[in-house]
């Protein structure tokens, strides 16, 4: 294949992955998890534009300012691509969307090296195209950005012979040590891979390995130090937060096998495939395996935890497809063609993420946070909101709202009616016969509705406000 129809090949494949990245996003906006608002986005909108909630992590100190500050500046460089929070919801859609295209590169040089041209198309393809990769890209989560950093972190310290062994490790150690930076969770992981690395030229090598993980470690301590009170303060921190204290205490809990159920809901059948893959690739398949052995052992568990393994996961199932296929080729004729190979593997990854998707079909639901929101933030008579029977934290906050209005939980009929002249729109059950009179309902989502009445506000409580409601309720 000549360099421009490989140039070619690339450029529609990155195009496709990125084109079903921001259109899933754009055209079925959702907040899958308070999270990806209120410890990431909605702290980069106070940074950018000077308002917004601060939810307890961030009045104790245990969260770090550098990511959130990446996305304060993304923001305010992308508010110009439409009105109101749609501008920088695009635009930090897109920049996150870019940068989950690392998976593709690291499906297709991961299972290159380790199999062969076939198994690299189809885990380029299946990472561009496999619905939890494609869900999760757009969401401004540590551990999804975790992730896209590790994957060529893992490629340079095991691959990366072209750009000569002291400036891999070095990069290695670099990227490996930020995506730890980044979630604390992956450290065993990640420090194992390190090892790995080194292994067996220790002296050589663990100067470059070292040199490169101290780069992102001083740089989050340098920042804490200067945003907070003491260097590394969000790691300590959240390190009291997550274990001393116990997150029984904040979270809900899961067993220790419950991890493994849920890979065979982010993989489906794909997750059979595992076991062919490791042996082509066993150092990817210790990694992956630290990750889950490592987060089970912690009660608190989500979903979301699991995305870091993703990619490598698909990865190791399209070199298993191919090493599997190579096995049974005899008597098969169809198993001796390379493109018959391709095709099938990625009809059989395509039919594990569809899966996927139809089972996960409320995750791409617009939830009436983003909903309501988004509306209001066109709309610029809104003077103040309502929130009454719905969690405060469903809510998209200033992200969404991109007003600098009050936001106010109502606790009560009769707060509402205290509160009624300092709000103009109020976000309640479609069920909802106590509202004050003159609100009438506008639109609904998912059995949440707006409800919008006209004229100007007066000042609320200082302590009605949204932030004062989160300090007296230690949200």
């Amino acid at each position: 294949m000549t360099r421009a129809r490989i140039i070619s090949a690339w450029t529609a494949l990155l195009g496709f992955a990125l084109a079903l990245r921001v259109g899933l996003a754009v055209g079925s906006p959702n907040i899958f998890y308070p999270d990806e608002i209120f410890q990431t986005l909605e702290p980069a909108h106070r940074l950018a534009f000077g308002y917004g909630a601060i939810s307890w992590e961030w009045r104790l100190g245990i969260r770090s300012w550098v990511f959130p500050t990446f996305l304060a500046g993304v923001m305010r460089a992308t508010a110009w691509l439409g009105s109101a929070s749609a501008g920088y919801l695009l635009g930090t859609t897109i920049v996150l969307s870019l940068i989950s295209l690392v998976t593709v590169w690291f499906g297709y040089a991961w299972a290159k090296r380790a199999s062969g041209t076939a198994a690299a198309i189809i885990a380029a393809l299946a990472c561009a195209f496999f619905f939890g990769l494609v869900y999760f890209a757009p969401k401004a989560l540590n551990e999804v950005v975790a992730a896209h950093v590790l994957l060529p972190g893992l490629y340079l310290g095991v691959y990366g012979e072209r750009l000569g062994e002291r400036k891999r490790l070095f990069l290695a150690g670099m990227l490996c040590a930020l995506a730890a930076c980044l979630r604390l969770q992956l450290l065993p992981a990640l420090l194992f891979a390190m090892v790995y690395f080194c292994y067996p030229r220790w002296r050589e090598r663990i100067p470059a390995v070292a040199a490169g993980a101290a780069v992102p470690v001083l740089v989050f301590g340098a920042v804490d130090w200067f945003t907070w009170s003491y260097p590394w303060q969000s790691f300590i921190r959240y390190f009291e937060a997550n274990v001393v204290e116990g997150p029984g205490k904040l979270f809900p809990v899961q067993p220790w096998y419950w991890y493994l159920l849920i890979l065979v809901v982010l993989l489906g059948p794909a997750v059979f495939l595992l076991f062919h893959g490791a042996r082509r690739s066993p150092f990817l398949a210790i990694f992956c395996a630290i990750v889950v052995v490592s987060h089970s052992v912690i009660p608190h568990k989500e979903i979301r935890f699991l995305y870091p393994i993703l990619a490598p996961a698909i990865t190791l199932a399209a070199i298993g497809i191919v090493d599997l296929m190579h096995e049974i080729k005899h008597g098969f004729e169809v198993f001796d063609n390379p493109r018959w190979v391709v095709a099938i593997g990625v009809a059989f990854l395509a039919l594990s993420s569809a899966l996927l998707a139809a089972q996960c079909a409320d995750w791409y639901r617009t939830r009436w946070g983003d909903g309501a929101f988004d509306r209001l933030s066109r709309e610029p008579a809104v003077c103040g909101v309502g929130i009454y029977r719905v969690m405060w934290s469903e809510s998209g906050g200033y992200t969404h709202l991109h007003r600098n209005v009050p936001i106010i939980p109502e606790e009560s009929a009769g707060q509402i009616a205290k509160d009624a002249p300092s709000i103009n729109a109020l976000i309640a059950p479609a069920a909802s016969p106590d509202l004050p009179a003159g609100f009438a309902q506008s639109e609904c989502w998912q059995g949440v509705c707006l409800y919008e009445r006209p004229g100007k506000c007066t000042s609320p409580a200082a302590d009605a406000e949204l932030n004062a409601y989160l300090r007296r309720i230690q949200q």
